[in-house]
């Protein structure tokens, strides 16, 4: 008997049971989300609504949902959000240097219900992180690893961000404001690896991924280049050299 009912609140489970809401704080956290999963017209007439996201929680930087069209069964439409999420990750280069832990992708939501436990998902922002830093010796060196944000990157925002370490350990704390659409200012302390740093930012559109772009200098002259949203090999690629 014992081991029947332990069988049956494992496969019952608190996440599965809990059904989703509008004011949850992932739907805060994405609130493009929130906004399609209860107030679009496709998902009120859908039957199976599925949104897939890298987990653990600091690979999630984008999300995808999947809602069914009549000829779509609740494994289908299930197994597209899984399949889109993971074209994604891999068009978007390998994350090994930016995580120690592999990111894939996980049903999250699933028929309006939570297929993990909620305190699994994002309610903060966490984006690949890359720094190049070069000191007025000309000297350079990088770090990559990823980065945790309460913005929504988006004009007229203010906030701080903190710097990890692929492995988690914190190595920088900063601030971002955002007061035109597609430019702001930032500002970094980073005591291990022993510089701060201002500058500009930039937001860039393109492939392979809408990114973020700080430029800024310390205050003995050497540069500073922050790239934000982009696996560390697109963003060595593209900056790494400058």
């Amino acid at each position: 008997m014992g081991l029947v009912l332990l069988a049956g609140i494992v496969a019952i489970g608190p996440a599965a049971a809990q059904v989703v809401n509008e004011g949850d704080p992932v739907f805060l956290r994405f609130p493009d989300l929130r906004k399609r999963y209860f107030e679009s017209a496709e998902t009120k007439v859908a039957m199976h609504k599925f949104i897939a996201m890298p987990m653990p929680k600091q690979c999630a930087y984008f999300y995808v949902d999947v809602y069914s069209k009549p000829s779509m069964s609740d494994r289908d439409t299930r197994e597209e959000a899984l399949r889109n999420c993971r074209n994604n990750l891999q068009k978007y280069g390998p994350l090994g240097e930016n995580y120690a832990v592999p990111c894939d992708c996980r049903i999250v939501i699933g028929r309006d219900k939570y297929r993990l436990d909620p305190h699994e998902l994002p309610t903060m922002g966490y984006a690949p992180l890359s720094l190049f830093y070069r000191d007025a010796a000309g000297r350079q060196t990088r770090l990559h690893g990823y980065t945790e944000f309460g913005l929504q990157f988006r004009r007229g925002e203010s906030g701080a961000l903190t710097v990890y370490t692929p492995s988690g350990n914190q190595v920088c704390t900063g601030s971002i404001t955002i007061p035109g659409a597609f430019s702001g200012n930032f500002s970094l302390n980073c005591p291990a690896a022993r510089f701060t740093a201002s500058g500009q930012l930039q937001f860039v559109q393109g492939q392979p991924k809408d990114h973020t772009i700080g430029r800024g200098a310390t205050p003995n002259g050497g540069s500073v280049t922050m790239v934000v949203g982009l696996p560390s090999g697109a963003a060595q690629a593209r900056y790494g050299t400058q």
